[in-house]
């Protein structure tokens, strides 16, 4: 079987090496990950990482958290300027997003230590520049024709309005968690674009991820981890995500299809070479 993890943070992992998630990986002759680090700085280390290893490829973005001490003009050109010296390893421009969710999870953090006064300003005043940067994140990856994989949460009809406005169709939803209305509107919009799953489409609680597994075309489907978070059963509360568990991922898109695995992990596999360019 032939797999990619599209998404994975392996660096994250907090009881297993860095080395040994990949060498568990590559030894069980999964075939390629991307890498999503964390932070512009950080994103020069992702690249040494890939480049000691054909089969991981990077991405680089800008972090939300930071964008009230960053100057966008000046972040965008480092950003641009990475991406020039190492094309052969960036293979898209991520994770940009917005979430509306951790806004107000800190406004409340936020305003209980009293570092912000007026709560509802600091949610608006955010928002705001949370479009503001994914928007000129978009800009750059026309510029560099560059797909975009976007993170959402709370916030689907925003990024919805901006990739209108835009007329932006290279994209990925991360780590999708919408219901299938939705997925079937972004691909009414870019009917290129790619929806991909995570362990989450393993929970039966998360009905309305499981339905559009079902149901998409499988031309756009992906597959990922987010490890190592959302650990896919049947692993899930056991211990923590990494690439390896992709293979669970791809089972059950194949169980929920009704299809056999190895056909469609081969087609996800394919799907993942071509949108990413790998």
């Amino acid at each position: 079987m032939k797999i990619i993890d599209t998404h994975c943070h392996p660096y994250l992992n907090r009881k297993k090496s860095l080395n040994d998630i990949l060498e568990n990986f590559f030894k069980n002759s999964w075939e390629a990950m991307i890498i999503i680090w964390t932070d512009l700085e950080n994103s020069l280390e992702s690249v040494k990482i890939a480049k000691q290893n054909k089969n991981i490829f990077v991405t680089i973005w800008i972090h939300p958290c930071d964008i009230w001490k960053l100057d966008l003009e000046e972040t965008i050109e480092k950003l641009e300027n990475i991406y020039k010296e190492n094309k052969e390893k960036i293979v898209a421009i991520w994770e940009i997003w917005l979430d509306y969710y951790r806004i107000e999870k800190d406004s409340e953090k936020f305003f209980e230590s009293w570092k912000i006064k007026d709560k509802q300003k600091y949610i608006s005043e955010t928002k705001i520049k949370q479009k503001y940067f994914f928007e000129a994140q978009i800009n750059l990856a026309k510029k560099l024709n560059l797909p975009i994989v976007i993170h959402n949460r709370e916030s689907k009809d925003d990024i919805f309005e901006i990739l209108k406005k835009l007329d932006f169709k290279n994209f990925v939803f991360h780590c999708f968690s919408e219901n299938l209305n939705f997925a079937e509107k972004l691909l009414d919009f870019a009917p290129n674009a790619m929806i991909s799953f995570s362990g989450i489409v393993t929970f039966k609680s998360a009905e309305n991820v499981r339905e559009a597994a079902k149901n998409l075309p499988l031309k756009n489907i992906l597959a990922e981890t987010d490890s190592p978070y959302l650990t896919p059963v049947p692993f899930r509360w056991k211990q923590e995500n990494e690439p390896i568990f992709t293979r669970y991922v791809i089972e059950e898109i194949a169980n929920l299809r009704n299809k056999n695995t190895e056909k469609i992990a081969e087609e996800i596999f394919q799907n993942s070479k071509k949108f990413f360019n790998i």
